[in-house]
């Protein structure tokens, strides 16, 4: 099995992860307050041209809550983005902003699914 000793307390193996989705898992866990400062730096990462970055900040934007919301628009054009992994982590992340103007996307969406 592949490892990765350097995530690892102790000396401890771990198998080895998608290293983003480590730091993100991670960052959900954090305690702590987001900022609207959060949101202004996380926001622009929602349109770089890596796949990683615009996950990475969907993730963190999930933990900002409502505080978010001014990157619902983003998020929801996300949703129909090339990678699957960035698809999920802006839906993730609508649900857990859950304002009205992010509750209409997902309630959209969730109707073109039923049809």
């Amino acid at each position: 099995m592949f490892t990765n000793r350097s995530l690892a307390p102790s000396g401890i193996s771990l198998p080895l992860f998608y290293r983003g989705v480590l730091v993100c898992a991670c960052a959900l866990l954090m305690v702590g307050c987001c900022s609207s400062a959060d949101v202004e730096t996380l926001t622009p990462d929602l349109y770089s041209s890596s796949a990683k970055e615009r996950s990475s900040a969907a993730w963190a934007l999930a933990r900002c809550g409502s505080k978010a919301e001014p990157a619902v628009r983003r998020l929801a054009e996300l949703l129909y983005d090339e990678n699957t992994g960035v698809q999920s982590a802006a839906a993730f992340a609508l649900r857990k902003i859950d304002t009205p103007s992010a509750r209409a996307v997902m309630s959209e969406i969730d109707q073109r699914r039923r049809k």
